[in-house]
């Protein structure tokens, strides 16, 4: 179930919120000044949240790099470099905020 809680009432009720969550009974929207701004989500969901961010990453530089094979010879050296180190950047941030699985 989506719920949607004030900054203030969280503050509040965090230990109701968090049990909610923890046991797969709700989601939270969190909202400051009436606008959404954050979200509490069961560490089940957050973790397939990082696997899709994960997928689709990988997947955007496999595009990447079909493109330039199909482009061939056509891509200027400096724009195949800074397109292959755009896409390792992204990468590489996606993999760091993916938390560990130990």
């Amino acid at each position: 179930m989506l719920r949607t809680i004030s900054a203030s009432d969280l503050r509040a009720q965090i230990k109701r919120v968090l049990n909610d969550v923890g046991y797969g009974q709700a989601q939270y929207i969190v909202e400051k000044f009436g606008e959404p701004t954050a979200a509490i989500v069961s560490i089940e969901d957050f973790y397939l949240l990082q696997a899709a961010r994960q997928k689709q990453a990988s997947a955007s530089f496999r595009d990447l790099v079909a493109d330039i094979r199909e482009r061939g010879r056509e891509v200027d050296p400096g724009e195949l470099h800074r397109l292959i180190e755009e896409a390792r950047a992204e990468y590489y941030s996606l993999q760091s905020r993916q938390p560990d699985a130990d």
